[in-house]
């Protein structure tokens, strides 16, 4: 049976840990003791961390070809936002891990 989730903006959050906040009104501290958790905790989401790049035109886009590098104004040494759709999670930074890209979380936003 699918339960009816209330209406996050309009809802007070529950005083436990940012990362594990949950309305209220749900009767519960935590998101996994919601009763649809097992179903919940089955869903997709993509993770996306973004680096800007300021001036970057279809021109641009439509010129690109392989090895070629683009350069963004984001500073080496800061962290990358981390984010589901526009929700915030976390910063991070890219590592190289068996000859794969990866991301370190570095700190829970």
């Amino acid at each position: 049976m699918a339960t009816t989730l209330p209406d996050v903006a309009s809802t007070e959050l529950a005083t436990t840990t940012p990362e594990r906040s949950v309305p209220a009104s749900f009767g519960m501290e935590a998101i996994e003791h919601h009763p649809d958790w097992p179903l919940l905790a089955r869903l997709p989401m993509r993770l996306t961390a973004a680096i800007p790049l300021p001036g970057f035109k279809v021109k641009n886009l439509l010129g690109l070809h392989p090895g070629q590098i683009v350069v963004s104004e984001w500073p080496g040494s800061e962290d990358v936002p981390l984010k589901i759709g526009s929700i915030h999670l976390s910063w991070s930074e890219f590592e190289v891990v068996e000859q794969r890209m990866a991301i370190r979380l570095t700190r829970l936003a």
